[in-house]
């Protein structure tokens, strides 16, 4: 790696953008890379769509410049939309493809798969909680009044 692009991931280690516990998430996950790093993400999640982004934890700088960056990127985009980010794009992100020294892939993966992970999280809690029918959006759970509308 050129001392340039060191560099980056040095002053994103200093400087971190979005490393913050955030008050009243929609959606928190926490991930352990096999290395033993961790970190929790916050995801603020309105119609479907990030409006907020932070982490925290425990990693080397290249899960921290990892994290800065795609933090930032998915704030804005719908759920689908993050899913759907790939390697290549990450690369772009943080600047290197990191072929010189390919064991710290892993550790540039880490905090998308965590953000992925917490998408999926929300989407399934959103699954669980979700009325199964309009009609049970309505049930008041009052057996007469239930009777009475066929419930």
């Amino acid at each position: 790696m050129s001392e340039k692009r060191y560099a980056k991931f040095v002053d994103l280690f200093k400087n971190p953008i979005n490393r913050k516990k955030m008050e009243n998430p929609s959606v928190v996950e926490e991930g352990m890379n096999t290395c033993g790093d961790t970190i929790q993400v916050y995801l603020k999640i309105e119609n479907g769509r990030i409006i907020d982004a932070s982490y925290e934890g425990a990693f080397c700088a290249f899960s921290n410049a990892s994290a800065s960056q795609v933090t930032s990127f998915v704030k804005g985009m719908t759920l689908e939309e993050v899913e759907a980010i790939g390697r290549s794009k990450l690369f772009e992100l943080v600047g290197d493809d990191l072929s010189d020294n390919p064991h710290r892939l892993k550790c540039i993966l880490f905090p998308l798969n965590t953000i992925k992970s917490a998408c999926r999280k929300f989407k399934e809690n959103k699954a669980e909680t979700k009325p199964k029918t309009d009609l049970d959006a309505i049930n008041c759970h009052c057996e007469s009044h239930n009777e009475e509308l066929g419930l």
